[in-house]
């Protein structure tokens, strides 16, 4: 009867290591295929699936807005840091 060999401290890492890397290359496997799906389900039924202008717009607004906030935010806690004596 052979004798078996014991896995060394190196395969006790490649394996999980490999099986992360064939659980990310499944989903995106799966993801690749889902969105595929999608667009050809979307070409057949003759939908461009876009925006309408409005909705561009109120976006376009919100994300202005939001960058506004953060950068008065930003300049308050710099202003504020630099403000500390140590």
């Amino acid at each position: 009867m052979p004798r078996l060999r014991r896995a060394g401290p190196r395969a006790a890492i490649r394996r999980p290591v490999a099986a992360a890397t064939a659980m990310v290359l499944g989903l995106l496997t799966l993801a690749y295929a889902r969105l595929h799906a999608w667009e050809t389900r979307a070409r057949e039924e003759d939908r461009d699936g876009g925006y309408s202008t409005e909705t561009v717009i109120v976006t376009a607004l919100l994300v202005i807005l939001a960058l506004a906030v953060i950068g008065i935010i930003g300049r308050a806690l710099i202003d504020k840091a630099n403000s500390i004596d140590l």
